[in-house]
This record gives structure tokens, C-alpha cells and sequence, in this order.
């Protein structure tokens, strides 16, 4: 089933309306090549088998259109243009109100709704009904130039065709929102679960941090407590400051982000003195703790790319703290391949690793997966979502390679 979508919609995450658009096309192509041999079968007017088989032709060249080409409103355009001139043209051929053309009208008009947007409605509305008008004042003053058929035996049967053409595309139409309701009904009952164990874990992921500064704030200033005692609660009390900002910082740009207010600076920022600093930093913790050791391996001394620095500082700090949470021992390496069109920068832990039906699921957003069940790890599950969002904002894409016990290496490009 899978490989089906993707041989349909390509590897493009497409919108519900785009969806639609593309099974249309393709829903269209294979029924006007049966309604072709179909109207041989009937002996019906060479007229007809024309118009069939150029439709055929065409419908196929607008699928392949939408699937390798364009993507936005332009698709929705040009296929509704050609949709209804074709429609007119096969109403004229066929007999006009005496075919089965005429029902095609109601299919047509349901497309529309489905595929554009509300505001459009009324004008769509306005649109179809002026032209169904041409087509009825055209019949009543030219009856001749329309026709009929051979005999009342091809009318029948034509009629009866076209009825069961119209349910299949009506049918396609109906399979297509339902399954699309049943999918987004899912998302919305995972994401409230999700909202609610993110507020519950947030709750703890907030308070830990303010226990410990509260607490170790009231004992350094007990007269007893040696000045190597007071310099370990200061750092403790440091450390966990700078946690509670981070996440308080990453809740304001997540809220940001799906409210289309987070604002990035693209400049040219050489971003290996920036990763080999931000290593330092993480080197310095693990000195102070029990953190594997962080390098950074890199052929270039200078590599200059297009990006808000202070996002990609970000970027790359989330994805460092990830691997310094879920790895004991081993070693952590951030590393860079410049290519062509894209820098794919790496990030590569000797960590738990991540199950092959995680590795997806990870960058949802308040997705928190304890591949360990009996260790408990601190997180809030939003580092991965603002991760991706902020790497897509600079134009490239984010993805892991893992393996349980043996690591996981993220990697995300930046467009050069």
C-alpha cells in the first residue's frame, strides 16, 4: 500500500486538496480510456472516440504534471480550466442534455469544492452556473448542430455508462475524505494524549530544575558549608538555571512556530569556528560530569553557508544534548560533507539507539521515546520537532540512521 502512495504522490508529503487533484487526473485517465473502447463497442459518431482519446492523453499529461512538476494553487488553476472547457466539448459531442454528460456537471462542481478554497466558492458557483446556461441556451436555438444518436439502444446504453462513471469517480471522491477524516481524527486524538503527557512531564521537567536552585540557593549561604562545597551548589545551581531557560525557550519557539511569528536573519555565518565552540562548550560539561567526550571532525578550516546563526547554534545544541543524554559510553562526533547543492552536517552518538518505527515519530512534536525502560530520561519531547522546523525553515530537510544498541547519527542539510 505504501509503495502504491508513493508511486501516485512521490516521496512529497502533499495536502489533502493536492491529493485529490492527483487521484482525480489519474481516476479520469483510466476511465475515459474504458469510456473509449466503450463508445467503438457502441458504434458511436467518430466525434466521440476523438474527444475520449485526447482526454485520455490529456488527463494523463496533467497527472504527470502535478506529480513531477508543480506544486501550489497554479495546478489547481490550469487542470480546473482545461476540466470544464473539456467538459463543455464533451457535452457538445455528445449529444448534449440526451448524454450522460449532463450529470458529469454535479460531479464537476463537487471536485471544485473539494479542491479549492471557501473564498473561491461563490465565484466557482457563479462560473458554473453562467456556463451551464451558454450550454442550455446553445441547445434550445441550435438543436440540429447538437444531434442525437444513431438509435434509442446506443442512448440508453450511453446514458447508463456514463451514470456508473460518474458513481466511480463520486466513489472516489467519498473513499478519499473519509480516509482522509479518519486520519486527521487520528492525529487529533494522538496530539491531545501527547498535550497531556506533555503538560504532566512539564510540570516535572520544570519543577526538578527550580527544587534544585531553591535548594541549593538556601544552603549556600550556611555559615558551615565549605567554599568547595559552595562552588559545587553554584555550579549545580548554574546548570540548572540554564536548563530551565533553555526549555522556556523552547516552549516560546515552538509556540512561535505554529503560530507563523518565529522570525529568522539569514546571513553568511562560517559555521565551523561556531560547532567547534559549541563542542568546547559541551567538553566542558562532560569534565564536570560523567559525559562522553564531544569532537568535531572537519576537512575544510572554512566553510560559509546562508543562516541565522544563533537558529543553526540551536540546531545544533539540540541535537548534541540528545546524544550526550542517551549515551553512557562511547563518543559523540559532529562531522560535514559539502556537496554540490547541500551541506550534510552529522551528528554521531554510540548511544542506545532508536528503533526503525521511532525514527519518524521523533520529530513530532511532544513525542518523548525512553528506548530504556529502566532508565528514566529528562526531556520534554520538542527539541526534535523546533530541530526540524527551524532546518526546514532554512531550506533543507533533517533525518537519523540508527540502530538500537549501537547509536544513532542525525543528519540535516543546508542549502549552499
Amino acid at each position: 500500500m505504501k509503495s502504491f502512495q508513493n508511486l501516485i504522490f512521490g516521496g512529497t508529503n502533499h495536502r489533502f486538496e493536492e491529493k485529490i487533484l492527483l487521484i482525480s487526473t489519474l481516476s479520469l485517465t483510466a476511465i475515459l480510456a474504458v469510456s473509449t473502447t466503450f463508445n467503438i463497442l457502441l458504434d458511436l459518431k467518430p466525434s466521440i472516440i476523438i474527444v475520449s482519446s485526447i482526454g485520455t492523453l490529456m488527463y494523463f499529461c496533467l497527472f504527470l504534471f502535478g506529480r513531477l512538476i508543480s506544486r501550489g494553487n497554479i495546478y489547481f488553476f490550469i487542470t480546473s480550466t482545461i476540466n470544464l472547457v473539456f467538459v463543455d466539448l464533451v457535452w457538445f459531442v455528445n449529444y448534449g442534455s440526451n448524454g450522460p454528460v449532463i450529470g458529469i456537471f454535479v460531479v464537476y462542481y463537487s471536485f471544485l469544492i473539494l479542491v479549492f478554497d471557501r473564498r473561491y466558492f461563490l465565484l466557482i458557483t457563479f462560473i458554473l452556473c453562467l456556463n451551464i446556461l451558454g450550454l442550455y441556451l446553445f441547445e434550445m436555438n441550435y438543436p440540429d448542430v447538437i444531434g442525437n444518436y444513431p438509435n434509442s439502444g446506443a442512448r440508453v446504453d450511453d446514458n447508463y455508462i456514463g451514470l456508473i462513471f460518474d458513481f466511480m469517480v463520486i466513489f472516489s471522491f467519498i473513499t478519499a475524505i473519509k480516509k482522509n477524516y479518519i486520519h486527521e481524527y487520528e492525529r487529533a486524538k494522538m496530539s491531545d494524549q501527547l498535550k497531556s503527557a506533555f503538560v504532566a512531564n512539564m510540570s516535572h521537567e520544570i519543577r526538578t530544575p527550580l527544587n534544585a536552585i531553591v535548594g541549593f540557593s538556601s544552603l549556600i549561604s550556611d555559615p558551615d558549608i565549605s567554599d568547595e562545597e559552595k562552588k559545587m551548589f553554584d555550579d549545580q545551581i548554574q546548570r540548572n538555571s540554564d536548563y530551565l531557560l533553555n526549555l522556556i525557550g523552547d516552549i516560546i519557539d515552538v509556540s512561535k512556530i505554529e503560530s507563523n511569528q518565529l522570525a529568522i536573519k539569514i546571513q553568511h555565518v562560517d559555521v565551523i569556528p561556531l560547532i567547534h565552540q559549541v563542542t568546547q562548550s559541551f567538553n566542558l560539561a562532560a569534565l564536570s560530569g560523567n559525559n562522553v567526550p564531544v569532537s568535531a571532525r572537519f576537512e575544510m578550516p572554512k566553510l560559509i553557508i546562508n543562516v541565522d546563526k544563533i537558529r543553526f547554534e540551536q540546531i545544533l545544541r539540540n541535537l548534541l544534548s540528545n546524544a550526550v543524554k542517551f549515551t553512557e559510553e562511547g563518543s559523540i562526533e559532529v562531522s560535514c560533507q559539502v556537496g554540490k547543492e547541500n551541506c550534510t552536517f552529522s551528528v554521531k552518538d554510540t548511544g542506545i539507539g532508536i528503533h526503525v518505527r521511532q525514527q519518524e515519530e521523533i520529530f513530532e512534536r511532544f513525542m518523548k521515546i525512553d528506548n530504556n525502560k529502566q532508565h528514566l530520561y529528562r526531556g520534554t519531547g520538542i527539541g526534535l520537532f523546533l530541530t526540524r522546523q527551524l532546518v526546514e525553515m532554512f531550506g533543507g530537510k533533517i533525518w537519523v540512521e540508527s540502530e538500537v544498541g549501537k547509536g544513532s547519527n542525525f543528519c540535516f542539510t543546508i542549502p549552499i
